[in-house]
C-alpha cells in the first residue's frame, strides 16, 4: 500500500539526515551506501545512493523505479568522529528492534548531530601531547625525541585549532602547523638538544598524516567504488604534500638563521637508549590518545585499545616470522576478524574498531619519510622506498578484504 505523501517525505528526510550524519562522522562511502540501503528497506522504501567525499546523492521510490524523489547536494570531506558513529548505529539498532519509534528517532538523530564532543579542550590537548610523545617512543629509543615531540605537538594543535576558525586560512592550516613543527624541531636541535629533527617533526604531526585515508581509498577502489576511492586518494596525497612542504619550509627557515640560534642546550648530555619494552607502554598511551582524538565514549575506549593491541601484536609476530609485508597483512586480518566478530556478537559497529586498530598499521609515516629522504637525504625510518610503502598498503588492504571474506560482519556499519 502506497504511503501518504507526507509520511513518505518524512521518512526520506530521516534517511537523508542519517546519511549526512554518517558522512560527517567520516564513515566510508561504501559503508554509508550499504547502511542507507538497509535503513531504507527497514522503513518500507526503495532507494539508490551515490556517496563520495564531496557529493551526496539519494534516490527514493515506492513501487515504480522511474518515479523517483532525488536529493543531491555537495558536502565537505569530514574528519573521523567514531564516537558519534557508534551512537548513530545504536539509535538505528533500537529503531529496528522497535525500542524507539520513528518520531523519537528523528529527534534523537537531530540531538546527536548537535551534541558536543565527548571530551573537553584540556583533555583533547592532553591527547595530542600523549600522541606525539608515544609515537616518538615507538620510532626511537632516544629519550630526548620523546621529550621534544609532545610539547611541539601541543603547540601545533593550538596553532591549527586557532587558524582553522578562519575560512580563508582553513585550507593552509595544515601547512602552517607542519611549518611550525619544522621550525621548532630544527630550532631546538640547533640550540644543542640531541634530537633527530625529522623524526620529531613526523611524531608531532602524525595525527595529520593521511595514512588511514590512503588505506581507505585503496580499499574502496578494490571494492569497485572508484569515484569515492580516487577522490580520497587524491585528497590524501595532496594533504601529505602540503604537510611535507610545510615541514621542509620550517626546517629551511631554521637553517637560514642557524648561526643566530643561542646554544641554550649545549651542555645537555646524551641519555642512554630507552629499553625495548618501552614499545608497550607507548602503544597503550597511543591507543588511549587515539580514543580521545576519535571521540570514542569513555565506556567504550577499552574495546578500541584491545583492537590496537591485537593489530600491533599480530603484525609484530607476523613480521618476525614471515617478513614485514606478511606482518602488515596478518595485523590487518586479525583486527578485521576481531571487529567483525564484535559486530556479530554485540550488534555494534565493527567499522569503528576496525578503523581504530588499523591506524597503528597504516604506512603513511613511511610515505612521509620517503619524501623526506628524496629531498633532504635524511633517513627517518629504516627500509623505506616507494615500493616498500606501496606493498605495505596493498598488504593492509588485502588483510581487510580477506577478513570480510572469512567472517562477514552481517552489519552495514
Amino acid at each position: 500500500m502506497p504511503l501518504d505523501p507526507s509520511e513518505f517525505r518524512q521518512r526520506t528526510r530521516f534517511i537523508v539526515k542519517l546519511g549526512r550524519a554518517l558522512h560527517d562522522c567520516g564513515s566510508t562511502s561504501e559503508r554509508i551506501e550499504r547502511h542507507l540501503t538497509s535503513v531504507t528497506t527497514m522503513l518500507g522504501l526503495n532507494g539508490s545512493f551515490l556517496i563520495s567525499p564531496t557529493t551526496f546523492t539519494c534516490a527514493f521510490w515506492e513501487e515504480d523505479e522511474l518515479d523517483q524523489f532525488v536529493h543531491i547536494e555537495r558536502v565537505e570531506p569530514a574528519d573521523y568522529n567514531l564516537g558519534r558513529l557508534w551512537e548513530i548505529d545504536h539509535l538505528v539498532e533500537n529503531m529496528e528492534l522497535g525500542k524507539t519509534n520513528f518520531a523519537d528517532g528523528l529527534d534523537a538523530l537531530q540531538g546527536l548531530n548537535e551534541a558536543p564532543p565527548n571530551y573537553s579542550l584540556p583533555v583533547d590537548t592532553a591527547s595530542w601531547f600523549l600522541t606525539g610523545g608515544c609515537f616518538a617512543m615507538l620510532l626511537s629509543g632516544n629519550p630526548w625525541n620523546a621529550v621534544a615531540a609532545p610539547f611541539i605537538s601541543v603547540l601545533i594543535f593550538l596553532i591549527v585549532r586557532q587558524t582553522s576558525r578562519h575560512p580563508s586560512w582553513k585550507q593552509v592550516a595544515t601547512i602552517i602547523g607542519a611549518m611550525a613543527a619544522g621550525l621548532l624541531a630544527s630550532g631546538v636541535a640547533a640550540a644543542g638538544l640531541p634530537i633527530n629533527p625529522a623524526l620529531v617533526v613526523l611524531s608531532s604531526i602524525i595525527i595529520f598524516i593521511p595514512g588511514l585515508a590512503l588505506t581507505v581509498s585503496l580499499t574502496e577502489i578494490s571494492a569497485g567504488h572508484l569515484i569515492s576511492g580516487c577522490s580520497r586518494l587524491v585528497d590524501a596525497v595532496m594533504t601529505l604534500l602540503k604537510l611535507f612542504f610545510g615541514a621542509v619550509s620550517g626546517i629551511a627557515l631554521t637553517r637560514f638563521f642557524f648561526d643566530a640560534v643561542p646554544q641554550i642546550f649545549a651542555n645537555v648530555a646524551n641519555l642512554s637508549e630507552m629499553p625495548s619494552w618501552r614499545v608497550w607502554p607507548a602503544l597503550l598511551g597511543l591507543a588511549l590518545s587515539l580514543g580521545v582524538g576519535l571521540n570514542i565514549p569513555r565506556r567504550r575506549v577499552g574495546w578500541g585499545v584491545l583492537a590496537v593491541l591485537i593489530a600491533f601484536t599480530s603484525a609484530t609476530l607476523g613480521e618476525k616470522h614471515f617478513g614485514m609485508f606478511a606482518g602488515v597483512f596478518l595485523g590487518a586480518l586479525a583486527v578485521g576478524l576481531y571487529a567483525n566478530l564484535f559486530a556479530r556478537l554485540t550488534r555494534g559497529p565493527g567499522s569503528v574498531l576496525m578503523t581504530y586498530g588499523v591506524i597503528v598499521l597504516v604506512p603513511g609515516s613511511k610515505v612521509y619519510s620517503i619524501l623526506n629522504q628524496w629531498v633532504s637525504g635524511e633517513t627517518i625510518l629504516p627500509s623505506q622506498s616507494g615500493s616498500t610503502a606501496l606493498m605495505a598498503f596493498v598488504a593492509l588492504t588485502a588483510g581487510l578484504l580477506f577478513s570480510n571474506a572469512f567472517l562477514p560482519a552481517r552489519k552495514s556499519l
